[in-house]
């Protein structure tokens, strides 16, 4: 969606019940594109049963590193930069010294050397934060996103 407004192009959206059936239709021929997380493309990648044009990240990724950036293709995608992102969610009320010390035991876990090899081998990046830095990251991932769902005529209720 948001590709398609800044790039002035259309695509028909084909929903798939997972990324496995759509590549495996990307494959065979029957799509013409998708864009799908870089942990579960990469062995077609690198298998070379398709070919990556470009990643969607700000940065190019160091498994592909003769990929550009889409970002890097063109001045309309100068901003653009979608990332499939994962966080710990906990409650309203909380108690700060519970987050806090589960926050802790993320960035030891963050920090181990076999979830560094682990995250890095399927393309991933691991961003361990404060929970502060967390709460600032999910606010701008929300406006990001609330301006592309706006765009598209569409309303985003959240509270």
């Amino acid at each position: 969606m948001w590709f398609g407004q800044l790039t002035g192009t259309e695509g028909i959206h084909i929903p798939f019940r997972g990324a496995g059936p759509a590549a495996i239709e990307l494959v065979a021929g029957n799509i013409q594109f998708m864009w799908d997380n870089l942990s579960s493309g990469i062995e077609q990648i690198h298998g070379g049963r398709v070919r990556a044009i470009a990643v969607s990240s700000a940065e190019r990724k160091p498994q592909l590193p003769d990929i550009p950036a889409a970002r890097e293709t063109m001045p309309e995608l100068a901003q653009f930069e979608v990332n499939t992102w994962f966080g710990k969610f906990y409650p309203a009320g909380t108690p700060a010294l519970i987050v806090q010390a589960l926050n802790e035991e993320m960035r030891i876990l963050a920090e181990s050397r076999n979830f560094r090899a682990r995250v890095e081998q399927i393309g991933s990046v691991s961003l361990w934060g404060t929970p502060e830095q967390f709460n600032s990251f999910v606010n701008a991932e929300f406006a990001k996103w609330r301006g592309v769902i706006q765009r598209e005529g569409l309303q985003i209720d959240v509270t």
